[in-house]
C-alpha cells in the first residue's frame, strides 16, 4: 500500500512538472510572437522619425537659404509638431507576471525578459512620455504663432519673415532633430536587444524540443 501511495505521487508530481513544462513553453512562444511585433513596430517608427528628421533638414536649409515658403513643404511642416509614442506588445510579459517569474526555469532568460520588458521598454516609454509632454506645449505655441493647417492636415507658414527670424522657432527646429535622431538610435538598440532575447529564447524552446 506504501508502494502504490508513492507511485502515486510520483505520478502525481510528474504530472505537475508537466503541467508546469507546457505553460513555460507555452508563454515563451508567445513572449517570442510579443517580440517579433516589436522589432517590426520599431524598424516602422525608425522609418518613420528618420522622415520627419530630413523634413525638419528641408525646412532648415530653406530658412537659412531664405527660400519662399511652397505647398510641398507643408505635411513637413505638420510633421514637425506630431509628438511621439512609445507602443511596445507586452501581453504576454504581463501574463507571465501574474503567474510569477519563477515560471522561467532558465536564470539567464528570467532576468532577460525583465531586463527588456520591465526596465528597458518601459524607462524609454517613460522618457518619450516626459519629452513628448514637455514639447507638446512648445509646439502648440510656436504653431500657434506661425503656423496654420489647411483641410488636409498640412502645415501652412502665416508669415515667412518672422518665422525665419524667430530664433525661438529655428532652435526648437534643432532641438527636434536631434530628439529625432536621440530616437532612432534607441529604436535600433532596442531592436537589437529585442533579437538578442528573441534568440534565446529560441535555443530554449529548441532545447525542450
Amino acid at each position: 500500500m506504501v508502494f502504490g501511495i508513492l507511485i502515486a505521487l510520483q505520478v502525481d508530481n510528474w504530472n505537475n512538472e508537466k503541467a508546469r513544462a507546457d505553460k513555460e513553453i507555452k508563454i515563451l512562444t508567445e513572449i517570442r510572437r510579443n517580440l517579433a511585433v516589436n522589432v517590426n513596430q520599431f524598424s516602422a517608427e525608425i522609418a518613420h522619425q528618420d522622415s520627419i528628421a530630413q523634413g525638419i533638414d528641408v525646412i532648415m536649409y530653406q530658412i537659412k537659404n531664405n527660400i519662399p515658403y511652397h505647398d510641398s513643404l507643408g505635411p513637413k511642416y505638420a510633421a514637425i509638431a506630431w509628438t511621439e509614442e512609445f507602443n511596445v506588445a507586452n501581453s504576454a510579459f504581463q501574463t507571465l507576471n501574474t503567474l510569477g517569474f519563477d515560471l522561467i526555469s532558465s536564470d539567464s532568460l528570467r532576468e532577460g525578459i525583465i531586463q527588456l520588458f520591465n526596465l528597458r521598454y518601459v524607462r524609454f516609454s517613460d522618457v518619450v512620455a516626459k519629452v513628448s509632454s514637455t514639447e507638446h506645449i512648445q509646439l502648440n505655441s510656436m504653431y500657434v504663432k506661425h503656423i496654420e493647417y489647411d483641410e488636409q492636415g498640412n502645415g501652412i507658414v502665416n508669415d515667412f519673415e518672422k518665422l525665419a527670424n524667430d530664433r525661438a522657432f529655428t532652435n526648437m527646429l534643432s532641438n527636434r532633430r536631434i530628439w529625432k535622431k536621440d530616437i532612432v538610435n534607441e529604436y535600433k538598440e532596442l531592436i537589437e536587444e529585442s533579437l538578442e532575447l528573441a534568440e534565446m529564447i529560441e535555443r530554449e524552446l529548441s532545447r525542450r524540443e
